[in-house]
């Protein structure tokens, strides 16, 4: 089975399907047209939207959209902030090229088109990547072949969203950068994390202090008196379980503790009393 790599673009998706009516664009009216449904763009950037419709005002819609067929109307496959720059200009109609595009497609187009116009803050690249894996039911190696992607590039943008919500925001916006995020990952626990997260905000830590500062401490090493003393004490316990025949514990240390014998009936009581644990 050959392997399709939708890294090539967007024609070699949409082509594959043959198109409904003309091949040519015709004139859609805006109003009829809605969203892609599965677009992983959370929100479009209102001032390249306005730049957009200023170029549309002077030299017009130089590229048509593509949309297909749906309840009367029509859904965006590709080009959804030229109909929205449409929409601001206030025009009526659209060019559109109508092709039949299953709803399987319409996913991996979407974010195909955002990914080759890095069109994506990270957050919104990492929940797209993992619904793609998700409704096409691909392992992450499956979904790089097909987006001629690496397989890690895959694992560790699905990986940010293990970070809290409100660490996820940040990276939305920009606070802190995608490699700040991954290096807030290595930390413990999500506590953590966002403390690490606030310093990078108002410290300018870099990449570099933040993997240093979220890297797990190892434990401290026991002192060598302490193990002294443990073995110490473990044997006083084993010589008294196999005098006594029972559970035996010591607590405290040398010069100040207690030793407890545990017994489960008046009779044992009795007999440890009556014994005597023997000098050295």
């Amino acid at each position: 089975m050959v392997t399709r790599k939708l890294g090539r673009g967007l024609d070699s998706l949409i082509e594959e399907r043959e198109p409904v009516g003309p091949a040519e664009p015709v004139g859609v009216e805006c109003a009829r047209i809605r969203p892609n449904p599965f677009q992983p763009r959370e929100a479009l950037d209102d001032e390249t939207v306005g730049e957009l419709a200023a170029s549309i005002r002077e030299h017009g819609v130089l590229q048509p959209v593509v949309v297909r067929r749906s309840d009367g109307g029509y859904e965006l496959v590709a080009g959804e902030r030229r109909w929205r720059a449409c929409l601001r200009l206030g025009l009526e109609r659209i060019p559109a090229v109508v092709r039949d595009v299953p709803d399987d497609r319409m996913l991996e187009i979407a974010l195909v088109e955002n990914l080759q116009r890095e069109d994506l803050n990270p957050i919104e690249k990492a929940r797209a990547y993992r619904r793609y894996v998700t409704e096409l039911g691909l392992t992450h190696e499956a979904a790089a072949a097909r987006l001629g992607k690496n397989r890690s590039t895959i694992t560790n943008q699905i990986r940010l969203l293990d970070l809290p919500d409100d660490i996820q925001e940040m990276v939305s916006r920009g606070t802190i950068s995608m490699g700040h995020a991954r290096a807030l990952l290595a930390a413990p626990d999500d506590e953590t994390r966002r403390a690490l997260a606030r310093r990078i905000e108002q410290e300018g830590l870099s990449v570099r202090q933040t993997e240093e500062l979220a890297r797990p401490r190892p434990a401290p090493p026991v002192e060598r008196a302490e193990q002294v003393r443990s073995a110490y004490f473990e044997e006083l316990e084993r010589r008294l379980r196999e005098r006594y025949a029972t559970k035996a514990r010591i607590v405290g240390g040398r010069d100040r503790g207690r030793v407890t014998l545990d017994y489960d009936s008046a009779e044992e009581l009795g007999h440890l009393l009556d014994l005597r644990l023997p000098g050295d």
